[in-house]
C-alpha cells in the first residue's frame, strides 16, 4: 500500500528498533505521562535569543537520552507510554483462557511467541532455513522472478511517503497506489529498493565518515553471513558482492530530492513496457508467483532504477546474487531470530547508525512488533481504554476551527488570484478528517498465528498484508483506509485521498489533554493539525486537486508567486546542523518546513477565533500569569523538546525530510511577528528574522 503522504515527525532513526533484545522484564505500571507545565521554561535563557533553549533547556537537562534510545523527546516519551499500554493488553491476551476472543487469541499468541526467548534461541537459524535453502537452489538467473516473489511474500511490507529515500525491501518494492491522474483507481506500483543502508547517499558520498560507515557495514555483513552458516572466506567474498550490488542499485536510484516531486514518479506503463525495461526479469512469472491480479497500468516510480537492475542481472554472477539474497533474507529476519543474530543486527543499526548504547527490553520490542503486524487488532483495546468519544468530538471541533482559519488565510492572500482561491477553498472543503481509529476494523481471521513460531507468525502476517495490498490492483481507492495503527504517535496527510489522519496514539498529553485550556491544546495538537492540513498545500501537495489527482490547478502567476515564497523557506533551512556534522538540504525538507510554518500560523488563527467567541484575545492573561499567546508558543515548543545522538542526527538529516527539533522551533517562531509581540523581542535579536518567510 503506497502512502503518498507527508507525516508529522522525524522519529529517532533506529532501524534496529525491533531487533533489540534483552531478557524479559517484569510487568510494571504505565510510565508517567508527559504534561505541559508553563513553569518548565528556563528563565535563565532569553526567549528572543534561543526560544528552543528557553522552552526546552530545563526539560533536556531533566531528561537525558536513555541508553536504549537513539534520541529522546516528548514524542518518544509518549510512544513509550503508548507501547506500555499496548503491552498491558497483550500480556492479558497472552494468558490461555477459554474465554479469549478470536482477536485476543491472535494478538496474545503472537506476543507469547515473541516473548519466548528461550525457544527462539534454541531454534537458532532453523526458522529461516527454508528461505536460505530456496536461495541456495538458485541455479539460473531466469529463476530470479519466482525467488524474489517467494521472498517478497514473507517479509514485512513497508509504508512509504514522499520523503522516504526508497522502499524498504529486497531488490525492488511493490505496492498498491492510486493512479496519479485518476485517484479513484488503484494501480500496481514498482519502486526502487534493495539498499540496506538508510539512503543512496550512504553508498555514494566520499567523505571520511561515509567511508567509515561502509567499512563497518561490510564487517557487519560478514558477521551476519557467518551467523547464517557461511565460512569466513565465503562471508568475506559475499560481503563485497553485497556492497557492490547495493552500490549499483544506489547509483541507479532516483535522487531523494527529485523523488519528492510526484511528477517525477508518475511513470505509467503497460506490463509489456515494464518488461522492456528489464528483459532479463520475467514479470509475468513474478506476478503469477505473487498471485497478484493484473493492474490496468503499472506505476514505475523510478525507471532508471529498473534499467540499472537489468544491468546487474546481466553482470553479476549467480554466486553474487545468492550472497545478496542470503544477506537480505538474514537482514529482514534478524529481529526474530536467536540472540547472536539479534545482537549483531543491533550492533550495526543501533550503535553504528544511531549511537544507541543498549538494547530495549524484549517486552517493548514484542509489543511494537505486534502493533506493526496486527495493528488494528491490537488497537481496538487501546482505543476502548484510552480514547473516549468526547476526546474525538473535541478534536473534530479543533480541526474545524483550524480549517476555518486556513479558509480565511486563503481568502486574504494578496498573492493569489480569485480563480486559484476558489479551487483552494474547494480542495479544503473536500478534505476528509479522520480522527483516532477506523470506522471498520481490519479482519485478521485469515492469519494463522502459532504460539511457538515467532518468525513464522511474522512471515504469515506479512504474507496476509502483502496479499491484501495487491488485491487492490485495478480496484477503487478507499479514502477511509488507515495507514497508521491506533497507538501510533504520529499523524499524516495523504495527498491522493485528500485526507488528514490523526491516530489515537498522538491524541494524548502533551499533544492533547481535555483538561487543558485551549491555548495549550492549540499550540500542541493544533499545530499538528495545521501541519497536516498545510501538507495539502505545500510545494508538492499543492500539485494535487480536490479529488487527489496530480493536476495543475494554479494559474501561472500564482504558481510563480508560490515558488518565490517557498524559496525563502528552502533557503532558510539550507543550513549547517552542528549536532549532526552535516548540512541540511532545504529542498529535501521543504514540504515539512512549509507545513511547520503554515501549520502554526493557522493553529494560531483558530485559537484567536475561539478566544474572540469567549470575549478574550491573545493578550488575555491565563491562570499561570502568562498570556494566551505566550502559553500557545510554549506549548508548541514543548512538543519538540528533545535531542538525537550525533550518529542518529547525521543519519536523519541525510535520509529524512524533517528538520531537527531545535530548528522546528527557532526557525518557525523567527518567522512570526506574533512571537516577537508575545515576548517583546526587538529587531536584530536572533528570534526576529530580518527577512521572515511565509507561504501560508
Amino acid at each position: 500500500m503506497r502512502l503518498l503522504t507527508a507525516s508529522l515527525i522525524l522519529l529517532a532513526f533506529c532501524p534496529g528498533l525491533l531487533s533489540q533484545s534483552t531478557p524479559a522484564s517484569s510487568p510494571s505500571a504505565l510510565p508517567q505521562l508527559e504534561r505541559f507545565d508553563p513553569a518548565m521554561a528556563d528563565k535563565s535563557a532569553n526567549p528572543c535569543s534561543d526560544f528552543f533553549q528557553y522552552s526546552c533547556g530545563k526539560w533536556l537537562k531533566a531528561n537525558p537520552i536513555p541508553s536504549d534510545q537513539a534520541g529522546w523527546g516528548t514524542f518518544n516519551s509518549l510512544s513509550i507510554w503508548n507501547i506500555a499500554a499496548v503491552r498491558e493488553t497483550l500480556e492479558q491476551a497472552a494468558k490461555p483462557a477459554a474465554s479469549r476472543t478470536a482477536v485476543e487469541q491472535k494478538v496474545g499468541d503472537y506476543f507469547a511467541s515473541c516473548m519466548d526467548e528461550s525457544s527462539v534461541n534454541k531454534a537458532g537459524i532453523a526458522p529461516l532455513q527454508p528461505m536460505l535453502d530456496r536461495i541456495a537452489r538458485l541455479q539460473d538467473k531466469s529463476q530470479l522472478p519466482e525467488l524474489i516473489a517467494y521472498i517478497h511474500q514473507r517479509i514485512r511490507p513497508a509504508n512509504l511517503n514522499f520523503i522516504d529515500a526508497q522502499y524498504q525491501g529486497v531488490l525492488f518494492g511493490i505496492y498498491a497506489a492510486p493512479d496519479f491522474d485518476n485517484a479513484k483507481i488503484t494501480l500496481a506500483s514498482l519502486d526502487q529498493s534493495g539498499m540496506n543502508l538508510p539512503a543512496r547517499e550512504f553508498y555514494l558520498k566520499d567523505d571520511d565518515k561515509s567511508k567509515q560507515i561502509r567499512d563497518q557495514y561490510v564487517q557487519h555483513i560478514v558477521r551476519l553471513l557467518e551467523l547464517g552458516g557461511d565460512t569466513h572466506a565465503q562471508a568475506a567474498t559475499g560481503a563485497q558482492a553485497v556492497l557492490a550490488i547495493e552500490t549499483a542499485l544506489a547509483n541507479a536510484a532516483m535522487d531523494i530530492v527529485l523523488r519528492r516531486d510526484p511528477k517525477n514518479q508518475n511513470n505509467k506503463m503497460s506490463l509489456a513496457q515494464v518488461q522492456a525495461l528489464t528483459p532479463s526479469f520475467n514479470w509475468s512469472h513474478y506476478f503469477a508467483a505473487m498471485q497478484a491480479p493484473a493492474s490496468p497500468q503499472y506505476i514505475v516510480v523510478a525507471p532508471e532504477f529498473f534499467r540499472g537492475m537489468e544491468k546487474l542481472i546481466a553482470s553479476e554472477s549467480l554466486d553474487h546474487w545468492r550472497a545478496y539474497l542470503r544477506y537480505s533474507a538474514l537482514h529482514e529476519a534478524a529481529p526474530y531470530l536467536s540472540e547472536p543474530i539479534v545482537e549483531e543486527n543491533f550492533d550495526f543499526y543501533g550503535k553504528t547508525l544511531s549511537g544507541t548504547q543498549k538494547m530495549q527490553p524484549r517486552a517493548r520490542r514484542c509489543s511494537y512488533s505486534a502493533d506493526i503486524d496486527l495493528g488494528e487488532a491490537v488497537g481496538q483495546a487501546y482505543v476502548a481504554r484510552y480514547f473516549p468519544p468526547q476526546n474525538k468530538a473535541r478534536m473534530l471541533e479543533m480541526v474545524q476551527a483550524i480549517e476555518v482559519a486556513l479558509d480565511e488565510d486563503i481568502e486574504s492572500a494578496s498573492w493569489m488570484s480569485p480563480q486559484t482561491k476558489k479551487l483552494a477553498h474547494q480542495k479544503l472543503a473536500g478534505q476528509i478528517d479522520k480522527i483516532g481509529y477506523p470506522d471498520h476494523w481490519r479482519d485478521y481471521s485469515a492469519v494463522q498465528i502459532k504460539r511457538d513460531d515467532l518468525l513464522g507468525n511474522v512471515q504469515r502476517a506479512s504474507g496476509f498484508e502483502i496479499s491484501r495490498r495487491m488485491a487492490k490492483f485495478g480496484q477503487p481507492a478507499d479514502r477511509q483506509e488507515w495507514n497508521m495503527t491506533p497507538p501510533t504517535v504520529n499523524a499524516y496527510e495523504d495527498a491522493q485521498s485528500n485526507t488528514i489522519n490523526f491516530p489515537a496514539g498522538i491524541l494524548q498529553p502533551p499533544f492533547f489533554e481535555a483538561a487543558q485550556i485551549d491555548a495549550v491544546n492549540f499550540g500542541a495538537i493544533g499545530a499538528v493539525i495545521g501541519h497536516e492540513i498545510i501538507h495539502g498545500y505545500d510545494d508538492q501537495g499543492r500539485k494535487f486537486d480536490v479529488d487527489g489527482n496530480l493536476r495543475d490547478w494554479w494559474t501561472t502567476q500564482d504558481a510563480d508567486n508560490y515558488d518565490q515564497r517557498d524559496a525563502c523557506i528552502t533557503d532558510e533551512y539550507t543550513q549547517d546542523v552542528p549536532e549532526a556534522g552535516v548540512q541540511q538540504n532545504g529542498k529535501l525538507s521543504a514540504g515539512e518546513d512549509t507545513a511547520d510554518n503554515g501549520g502554526i500560523h493557522i493553529a494560531l488563527g483558530g485559537l484567536k477565533n475561539k478566544l474572540k467567541a469567549q470575549g478574550k484575545d491573545l493578550d488575555t492573561a491565563t491562570d499561570s500569569g502568562l498570556t494566551e499567546l505566550q502559553t500557545f508558543f510554549l506549548s508548541y515548543a514543548h512538543v519538540w523538546c528533545g535531542q538525537l545522538r550525533p550518529e542518529a542526527a547525521r543519519t536523519a538529516v541525510l535520509s529524512q525530510g524533517h528538520s531537527l527539533g531545535r530548528y522546528r522551533v527557532n526557525n518557525v517562531v523567527g518567522n512570526l511577528p506574533e512571537f516577537a509581540h508575545a515576548f517583546s523581542c526587538k529587531a536584530g535579536q536572533p528570534m526576529v528574522r530580518a527577512k521572515s518567510c511565509r507561504v501560508w
